[in-house]
Formats: C-alpha cells, sequence, structure tokens
C-alpha cells in the first residue's frame, strides 16, 4: 500500500516558497488593508526622522515608507530574503541581526514588526516585545501586525495543529506589566483571500500551514477535503479571512 501524499513543507529560502507566497499576495486584500492603515498612522505622526522594519523580510512593506522618514533601518537576519531586501530598498541601512541583537543606536519614530511572531516561540514574545519598544523614540509608535485568532486562516491552524497565534493575549499582557510606561491599543481589520479556482486557494492554504513547523504534515487529501468544506464561497470559487491585528504601543507621556 502507498504512504497517502502529504503537503508541502517549504523552507523560506527556496523559490517554492516565494512562489506560494506570490499566489498568497495575488490574493489577497490583506497587504492593502495594512498599507491604506499603516499610511494614515504615519501622516500622524509628530515626527518622522527614523522608520525601524523589524523583520524586513524582502523589503517590499519597508519601500512604503521610506519616502516619508529621513532614516530607513531594516532588520532582516534571513540571507536570501535580505538580498531581495538590498534590491528593492537601496537606500536603507540593513542590519543582519535579529531583533534581539541588533545594535541599533538611533530610536524609532514609527517601528514596525510585521507577520513576524509566528517564527519566534510564544514563551519568548514578551521578551521581544520589550526589546522593540525600546527603539522607540518619546513620540515613537511601534506596531506590531499577526493574524487575528479567530481568522478563518488561523481556524485552519487550529484544526490541523491545535495551535494559534493570540496578539490580543500578549497586548493585555504587555499592558498590565508596563501601564506606567506605555500606552498599548490593538485593532482588528478585516482582510480576505478570494479566488476563483481550488488550486490557488490549496496553495494559499498549504503556504498558511506552513507557518508552524510541520514534522509531521498533514495530507494532501486532508487538506483539500478541508478547503473544500470551509472555504468554497456560496458566489462561486474560494474565500476565507484573514483579518489582521494592529498592536499599537506608545511610550506614555
Amino acid at each position: 500500500m502507498s504512504m497517502p501524499q502529504r503537503i508541502n513543507v517549504f523552507d523560506s529560502q527556496t523559490k517554492e516558497y516565494h512562489h506560494a507566497f506570490q499566489i498568497f499576495l495575488d490574493h489577497t486584500d490583506q497587504k492593502l488593508q495594512a498599507q491604506q492603515w499603516l499610511n494614515q498612522l504615519v501622516q500622524t505622526l509628530p515626527s518622522r526622522r527614523v522608520f525601524i522594519d523589524a523583520g524586513a523580510g524582502n523589503g517590499k512593506v519597508t519601500a512604503w515608507f521610506t519616502d516619508a522618514f529621513d532614516q530607513t533601518i531594516a532588520l532582516e537576519p534571513n540571507e536570501s530574503l535580505r538580498t531581495e531586501l538590498k534590491q528593492h530598498c537601496p537606500q536603507v541601512e540593513v542590519f543582519p541581526e535579529g531583533i534581539l541583537d541588533a545594535k541599533i543606536m538611533s530610536s524609532g519614530d514609527f517601528v514596525l514588526c510585521s507577520h513576524v511572531l509566528y517564527y519566534i516561540d510564544s514563551v519568548e514574545w514578551m521578551l521581544y516585545l520589550e526589546r522593540l519598544a525600546s527603539f522607540l523614540s518619546p513620540d515613537g509608535v511601534l506596531v506590531v501586525i499577526l493574524q487575528h485568532h479567530n481568522s478563518e486562516c488561523m481556524q485552519m491552524l487550529q484544526h490541523f495543529f491545535d495551535q494559534s497565534f493570540d496578539l490580543t493575549e500578549l497586548a493585555q499582557t504587555f499592558q498590565n506589566e508596563n501601564k506606567d510606561r506605555y500606552e498599548v491599543a490593538i485593532e482588528t481589520l478585516p482582510a480576505h483571500v478570494t479566488t476563483s479556482d481550488f488550486d490557488s486557494a490549496y496553495a494559499v492554504a498549504e503556504f498558511m500551514l506552513n507557518l508552524l513547523p510541520m514534522p509531521n504534515p498533514p495530507t494532501r487529501n486532508d487538506l483539500e477535503a478541508y478547503v473544500r468544506s470551509y472555504f468554497t464561497y456560496p458566489a462561486g470559487g474560494f474565500r476565507f479571512s484573514c483579518d489582521q491585528d494592529f498592536l499599537q504601543i506608545r511610550p506614555r507621556k
């Protein structure tokens, strides 16, 4: 008897990963919604001297704001993504270290950490959040973005791996421990993946499951069945939510 086919497990430095990521970007309004929300926030900042993108990836999000600030600093330890980052943002000062190790001398008027915490053990989230907050200027704002734990994408992770990412709980814990030092707020913004064909819906679902380590990946048949059962859109095609939480932290006056 042949073994059941398992879903693909991606290495973030491979072409296969980047291809899957592009399929996601081609079929979601998540990035557009985030860009509009962040643009409005940046316009309200009293100073726009330094922008720090912590976990800048390939630099496409970094590039949204480089022209709005006098200086942009990007942290990206992944060598493959860092190469793309330098191509997209040649004028940016790039640090190859991670968030905990980077020696940043400038204070950020805007510090962004977008969809990075998936790749960090949740027991260390508070340590990372404290470090990110330490980058802030007195009038600055830190924004941490993560998918909302009740989005349909995150419910899929819960189904297959019994695990989810709850930024709301982190925000509450941080606020309780730092209420005299920082103001904390969180806002959830709707976003969706919409596709007309099953193959694209499946590819996005497979990409989303790769947010977690998969020593024992689900079978392809199980994921196909899940996508058809939960993501089929009554109006035709496939549609599922990937809402985002925007955690905002400001030094208390």
